[in-house]
C-alpha cells in the first residue's frame, strides 16, 4: 500500500526543486530578439527546454528575466529543434517566479525528450499597436506616446531625430513630414518609457520598424521624453511661459537660440489666443504681469497685432525682431485656459478599450466611476476619434495613476468632457483604486491584429458580442485581407499568411469560410458559416499584413504565403523542365557519341552497345546478358538499316549459343 504513495512523492520531490540558483536564457533564430527557441545557460553549456507542461506561465517568466516584462507566449516548435543538451523538461511555472529554475521541474539533463520537443517563446505583447502625440490638444503636435503591451508610455529622445519624427508623422496618416521640438511646450509624460535608442532611415512605415533599444521599461528619465510636430511648416517659433504653470506666466520666444520676452504693446487676447494654441491650449488672455516679471535677456518683440488665427506668433504683424522701445517691467503675462482636455483609453488589448485617464496638469489620471454615464462615454469615444460610440465598462485593466478625478455626467452634446458639468477644474474625487471609470469605444464586428508588435500586421481577431475571436484560414484569400486592412484604415491593400508567426489565439473562433469579393467595407459583410459555427482549430487561425498595393504584397517578404507560392508555383517547376532538359540533353549527346564510334562503345556502368557494323561474338555469359541490352540506331536515315532476317544468318542466340545452352532461355 506504501508503494504508491512513495512513488508519487518521488514523483513530487522530482518536480519540485528547492531555490535553485539563477540561470541565464535567451531566445535563438527568430528575427526579433524577442522571440525564439528556448535556450538555458546551465553548467557552462548553452541547452534547450523540452515542452512537456510547458506553459505561457513558463514564457511569462522567460520574458520578465529578459527584462521584456510579464509577458509572453509559448509557440511550440516554430523555431525548430536545436542540438546537444537538452535541459529541461516538465517545466512548470505559476507565472510569477523571477527565474525558471526556480519552477517546478525535473533535475538538469534528466529528460525523455527529443529536439523535436524544443520549446520556442515570443515575448512580443498580445496586443494591437498605436502611437499618438498629447499634450499640445492637436493630433498633429505633442509629447509622443506609443501602445504596446496593453499599455501607453513615452519615447527618450536618445538618438530620435527628423527622420524619426517622419516616421511617427507617416504613420499617424500625415505623410512623411515632421520634426522633433522641444518637450517643454507639451510637458513630461509619467509611468512607462517604452522605447530608447530609435533611430530611424525616415523611410520606415511605423517605429517598431526602426532600430530600437529594446520594448522594454528604460531607465531615461521623463526629462528625456521626446515631442513631435507633424506640421508641414520648419519654422513654427518656440514658445513658452515662465514663472507660473505650463498656462499661466511670461510670455518667452525661441529666437536665434535665445529666449526673450514679448513687450505688451498692442499686444490683445486674439494674440494670446495664438500663443496658448501653440501650446495646444484654448483661447487666451493677457494678464498682469506683477509676479513674472525679469530684469534680463533680450526683448525681442513689440507692437505684436494678430486677429487670432495665425498658428505662429511669428505670422502675426510686429516691428521686427530685437526692435522695441520697452523695458522689461513692460513684458507681456498671458493665461492660457485648459479647454483642450485630452484623454485616452489604458490598459486594454486595443486602444480603443481600456481604463479611462485624463490629462490633467502635465500628467495622466485616472476617473472615478460613480456618476460616470452612458453619454459621457460616446463623447469619450468622439474625442478620441471613433466617432459618438461607446459604453461605460467594469475596470478589469488595473489601478490607474492616481490621485483620481472625480467623475463627470454629460448630455451628449459636448465635442468635449471639458463641457460637461463640474468637469472644467476637475476636483479630486472621493473614490480609491479599484474604482476607476473605464471606457470601450468598440463597435461590434470591430477588427484588430494582433501579437506582431506592430499596427499593420498581426493575427486577426474580430470584436463581436463583446468578446475577442480568431478567424479560420478556409477560403479566406487575398480579397478578404484588403477588406480587413480597408477596415482598420489603410485601404483596400494587404495580403495573408499564417497565424503561426504572431501566436496562435486561446479563446473564442469566430468566423470560418469568409468568402470576401474584396469590395466590402468590413468582413461582417463577407459571406462567413455564421459567428461562431467552424469547424477549425487555432492551428488554422489567420493573420493579415497591412503593405503595399497588390503588385507590391504579392511579392511581399513579410508574406510567407506569396513566397510559397513563388517558390512552388514558379521557382520550383522551372528547376524541374530545367532538369528534364539536362537529362534529355545528355541523352541524345549520348546516342551521338555511340553512332560517331560506329562500333561497340565501354559504356561507364559496362553495358555494351551493339550495332549494324558488329559481329557476332562468342560471348561468355556475363558478357551475353550485357549484350542483352540493344540501343537501336538514333536514325534511320543517316545509317544504314542493320541486316538482320532475310540479309544474313541471324546469330546464334538464341538456339546455337553455348551461352543458351548453358542458361536457356524462357
Amino acid at each position: 500500500m506504501l508503494r504508491p504513495f512513495v512513488s508519487t512523492v518521488a514523483l513530487l520531490l522530482l518536480l519540485t526543486t528547492a531555490r535553485a540558483q539563477p540561470v541565464t536564457v535567451r531566445l535563438v533564430e527568430g528575427s526579433d530578439p524577442r522571440t525564439g527557441r528556448l535556450e538555458v545557460y546551465y553548467d557552462g553549456v548553452w541547452g534547450t527546454v523540452c515542452n512537456d507542461y510547458f506553459t505561457n506561465a513558463a514564457a511569462r517568466v522567460v520574458c520578465y528575466m529578459l527584462g521584456y516584462g510579464r509577458t509572453g507566449r509559448y509557440m511550440g516548435y516554430h523555431y525548430g529543434g536545436g542540438d546537444g543538451t537538452i535541459w529541461l523538461d516538465n517545466v512548470q511555472c505559476s507565472g510569477l517566479e523571477t527565474n525558471i529554475a526556480d519552477c517546478p521541474r525535473s533535475s538538469w539533463g534528466k529528460n525523455k525528450c527529443s529536439h523535436y520537443e524544443d520549446v520556442s517563446v515570443s515575448c512580443i505583447p498580445d496586443s494591437a499597436e498605436a502611437v499618438a502625440l498629447v499634450g499640445g490638444g492637436n493630433p498633429r503636435v505633442g509629447r509622443l506616446e506609443v501602445f504596446h503591451g496593453t499599455e501607453w508610455g513615452t519615447v527618450c529622445d536618445d538618438g530620435f531625430t527628423d527622420a524619426a519624427a517622419r516616421v511617427v508623422c507617416y504613420s499617424l496618416g500625415f505623410g512623411y513630414v515632421g520634426r522633433k521640438v522641444d518637450i517643454d511646450r507639451y510637458g513630461v509624460g509619467d509611468g512607462l518609457i517604452w522605447l530608447n535608442n530609435v533611430v530611424c532611415k525616415g523611410t520606415e512605415q511605423y517605429i517598431g520598424e526602426c532600430s530600437l533599444g529594446g520594448w522594454r521599461p528604460h531607465n531615461c528619465s521623463h526629462q528625456q521624453d521626446v515631442a513631435v510636430s507633424c506640421t508641414n511648416s520648419t519654422s513654427v517659433t518656440p514658445v513658452r511661459l515662465v514663472g507660473g504653470s505650463r498656462s499661466t506666466g511670461r510670455l518667452e520666444v525661441l529666437h536665434d537660440g535665445v529666449w526673450g520676452t514679448v513687450c505688451r504693446d498692442f499686444f490683445a487676447p486674439a494674440a494670446a489666443t495664438v500663443v496658448c494654441s501653440m501650446l495646444g491650449f484654448g483661447s487666451g488672455t493677457t494678464i498682469s504681469n506683477h509676479h513674472y516679471t525679469t530684469s534680463h535677456g533680450p526683448i525681442w518683440l513689440d507692437n505684436v497685432r494678430c486677429n487670432g488665427t495665425e498658428t505662429d506668433i511669428a505670422e502675426c504683424s510686429h516691428g521686427g525682431w530685437g526692435v522695441h522701445d520697452c523695458q522689461h517691467h513692460e513684458a507681456v503675462a498671458v493665461s492660457c485656459a485648459p479647454t483642450k482636455v485630452e484623454v485616452r483609453l489604458n490598459g486594454g488589448r486595443d486602444p480603443r478599450e481600456g481604463r479611462l485617464e485624463v490629462l490633467h496638469d502635465g500628467a495622466w489620471r485616472s476617473v472615478c466611476g460613480a456618476g460616470f454615464n452612458h453619454v459621457a462615454a460616446t463623447v469619450v469615444c468622439n474625442m478620441l476619434g471613433f466617432g459618438h460610440v461607446g459604453r461605460p465598462t467594469r475596470n478589469n485593466y488595473g489601478d490607474g495613476p492616481g490621485p483620481l478625478l472625480q467623475s463627470v455626467q454629460c448630455n451628449g452634446t459636448e465635442k468635449s468632457i471639458v463641457e460637461c458639468a463640474d468637469s472644467y477644474h476637475w476636483r479630486v474625487g472621493s473614490c480609491s483604486h479599484g474604482e476607476e471609470q473605464a471606457v470601450s469605444c468598440l463597435t461590434d464586428n470591430a477588427v484588430a491584429l494582433f501579437g506582431s508588435g506592430h499596427p499593420r500586421k498581426g493575427r486577426l481577431e474580430v470584436y463581436h458580442n463583446g468578446t475577442w475571436g480568431t478567424v479560420c484560414d478556409d477560403y479566406f484569400k487575398f480579397a478578404a485581407a484588403r477588406v480587413v486592412c480597408n477596415a482598420l484604415g489603410f485601404g483596400y491593400i494587404g495580403g495573408k499568411k499564417s497565424a503561426i508567426n504572431y501566436g496562435l489565439g486561446t479563446d473564442k473562433i469566430w468566423l470560418d469560410s469568409v468568402r470576401c469579393e474584396g469590395t466590402e467595407s468590413h468582413i461582417s459583410e463577407c459571406s462567413h458559416g455564421g459567428w461562431g459555427d467552424h469547424n477549425c482549430g487555432h492551428d488554422e487561425d489567420i493573420a493579415v499584413v497591412c503593405f503595399g498595393n497588390w503588385s507590391e504584397s504579392s511579392s511581399y517578404s513579410y508574406d510567407d504565403d506569396h513566397f510559397d507560392a513563388i517558390f512552388f508555383g514558379t521557382f520550383f517547376p522551372g528547376c524541374f523542365l530545367f532538369t528534364i532538359f539536362i537529362v534529355i540533353y545528355h541523352l541524345i549527346g549520348r546516342r551521338r557519341r555511340i553512332q560517331a564510334a560506329g562500333g561497340r562503345v565501354q559504356i561507364r556502368d559496362n553495358v555494351h552497345v551493339r550495332t549494324a557494323r558488329d559481329t557476332a561474338p562468342t560471348a561468355s555469359p556475363s558478357e551475353q546478358l550485357a549484350l542483352d541490352v540493344v540501343v537501336p540506331p538514333p536514325r534511320y536515315d543517316q545509317v544504314a538499316l542493320p541486316p538482320r532476317y532475310d540479309q544474313i544468318e541471324p546469330p546464334p542466340r538464341y538456339e546455337s549459343s553455348p551461352c543458351n545452352q548453358a542458361q536457356p532461355m524462357y
